[in-house]
């Protein structure tokens, strides 16, 4: 199972626990009804029509849980992502400052108002032209920090 983003085809390779998949399956099942009457699950009719045309209940658990393991790492993605973000975002932002300051020398609260406004939406936009390698970046940081549970499940957590 893969995950599309722009034109490209990412594949799940970072690794979730049994346990935490576990437990979102449940947590799935027992509120699915709640959801699904409150409209809050747009695609539930599609999802059921596909777990209702397979055929074993073995192919029905494993759709579920690729489900379950695509949300968990779709969630660690965008936490890391919205980190490394605002990581990039801060260093355009710092360099664009310190140029304007080079060139200018000083500026006035005005000229402060306006350099931290054009900065920040500058360094938006730089930040978005490079948005599939932010992606590709934060799905790299949560290879490397596989083996390490803690580290992982405090910065998932904490960040």
């Amino acid at each position: 199972m893969g995950y599309l983003v722009g034109r490209r085809k990412l594949e799940p390779t970072i690794s979730v626990e049994e346990e935490l998949i576990d437990k979102i399956l449940i947590e799935l099942g027992d509120k699915l009804d709640d959801k699904v009457q409150c409209k809050e699950l747009v695609d539930s009719l599609c999802v059921n029509k596909v777990l209702t045309k397979i055929n074993t209940f073995e192919e029905r658990e494993k759709i579920r849980r690729e489900i379950a393991e695509a949300f968990v790492v779709s969630s660690w993605t965008q936490r890391v992502y919205f980190d490394v973000r605002s990581i990039a975002m801060t260093i355009f932002g710092a360099i664009l400052t310190l140029a304007i300051f080079w060139r200018v020398g000083t500026v006035n609260v005005v000229g402060d108002f306006l350099l931290g406004l054009s900065t920040y939406l500058v360094a938006l936009v730089l930040s978005r032209l490079f948005d599939y390698r932010i992606v590709l970046a934060s799905r790299s940081f949560l290879k490397k920090i596989e083996g390490h549970e803690k580290l992982r499940n405090f910065i998932i957590k904490n960040f």
